[in-house]
């Protein structure tokens, strides 16, 4: 009885100490992904790009979280007709500083294309990693802890 009485208590002294986060209601999108692109930039080829799945995304005051569950990526490199499929399942959330700032952190498996950290190609992050980045877009930090692949190569080989 006393260990019931002592939760109970515990549960609403955090509901009195916690208001804010009891006033606004997150606000839930899905949307259904099914995008095809070429990017010619980060590989030495050509590579076209097949994605499809849903975005669930949840917005809450300044956090954004999204998850795609059983979403994937189709990569084709377009001069050899090399093909790879990744899956791109996330999730990962933003959290936006009130100082114009951002954090990404994500468990992977993600895709980043274009410029990871100042190297071009295309990169699948499987793991936990944290990337900030100032009001400007300069990054303040990163850390990683997982795998990461080297999909140019992959597609190249």
């Amino acid at each position: 009885m006393k260990r019931l009485l002592a939760v109970s208590l515990m549960a609403l002294v955090s509901l009195v100490l916690t208001p804010s986060a009891l006033s606004t209601a997150p606000t839930i999108t899905r949307t259904r992904i099914d995008d095809t692109f070429v990017d010619d930039v980060d590989c030495a080829f050509p590579v076209q790009f097949h994605i499809v799945g849903t975005d669930l995304g949840i917005l809450f005051d300044s956090r954004q979280f999204d998850a795609f569950p059983n979403s994937r990526a189709t990569l084709t490199n377009l001069d050899s007709r090399r093909t790879l499929t990744v899956s791109i399942a996330g999730p990962g959330h933003i959290q936006f500083g009130s100082d114009g700032g951002v954090t990404l952190v994500s468990t992977g498996p993600a895709l980043l294309f274009s410029l990871f950290r100042g190297t071009p190609g295309i990169t699948l992050l499987n793991g936990r990693f944290v990337w900030s980045f100032d009001a400007q877009g300069n990054e303040t930090s990163f850390s990683s802890v997982g795998t990461t692949r080297d999909l140019c190569a992959e597609l190249a080989g």
